[in-house]
């Protein structure tokens, strides 16, 4: 069985920022019993917070089996991440500009850029010519930059209620990235 993780990621959050608004979503989320306080081996790579006794509040449908998976926690991102889809590929990544699908291009560069805070993350569009930071283009399925973000490893198929209170708890829109390794 491969493992299935949900990014909720803030794409505008200040750098600076990020540590303390993951204390005040890590303290709300503890609050409301959803997850638990202590760091756990329960996500891959490094260490989150396992599920707590009103989990199931935040879903629509849990994962069969979830709770006896070793991989079933939270784990909190608060450094530059390129939150993507893992095995499930790339099908488009389109211009903000003209739509038009790059794929093709050498986006890698780009990507690679942004990662390391280079200057340029510009990709230019073979169509329209237009020059577009890497963040800007339409990636499907999704994907997402970004400084602070939340995966749920395994978990299952959220509310969107879910969504909209961590989005006013947040103060940004979250974009969603559903993945498997």
């Amino acid at each position: 069985m491969s493992d299935h993780h949900t990014s909720i990621v803030s794409e505008k959050t200040n750098p600076a920022d990020s540590k303390e608004l993951a204390e005040k979503v890590i303290n709300f989320l503890t609050e409301k019993k959803i997850i638990k306080k202590e760091l756990s081996d329960c996500v891959l790579g490094s260490n989150g917070h396992k599920p707590a006794e009103n989990f199931a509040s935040i879903l629509e449908k849990q994962n069969e089996g979830f709770l006896d998976l070793r991989t079933n926690g939270v784990e909190v991102i608060i450094e530059r991440k390129v939150f993507e889809n893992g095995v499930n590929g790339l099908e488009k990544v389109n211009c903000p500009k003209c739509g038009q699908n790059q794929i093709e291009e050498d986006w890698g560069t780009a990507l690679a850029n942004w990662y390391e805070k280079f200057d340029s993350d510009l990709i230019k569009c073979s169509n329209c010519l237009s020059e577009s930071s890497i963040t800007e283009f339409n990636f499907e399925p999704n994907w997402a930059f970004g400084d602070f973000g939340l995966i749920f490893w395994n978990w299952g198929i959220f509310k969107s209620e879910f969504f909209t209170e961590l989005e006013k708890l947040i103060g940004t829109e979250l974009k969603i990235v559903y993945g498997k390794v």
